[in-house]
C-alpha cells in the first residue's frame, strides 16, 4: 500500500516538473529544472530498488 502511495505521489511530481520544464524553457531556467527533474527520477529509481530488494529478502525468509 505504501509503495502505491509513493508511486502516485512520484508520478504527480514528475508531471508537475515536466510542466515546470516547459515553463522554465521559456524563462531561461532550463538547467535548474532539469537538475530537479533528475533528482526526482533518481529518488523514484532508488525507491523502486529498495522495494525490490526488500521483496527479495522477504521471500528468502518465508
Amino acid at each position: 500500500m505504501l509503495s502505491i502511495f509513493i508511486l502516485v505521489v512520484s508520478t504527480i511530481a514528475l508531471i508537475y516538473f515536466l510542466a515546470q520544464l516547459v515553463k522554465a524553457k521559456k524563462q531561461g531556467r532550463l538547467m535548474q529544472t532539469l537538475r530537479d527533474l533528475l533528482i526526482i527520477f533518481l529518488a523514484i529509481c532508488m525507491t523502486a530498488a529498495i522495494f525490490y530488494i526488500g521483496f527479495r529478502v522477504f521471500r528468502v525468509f518465508l
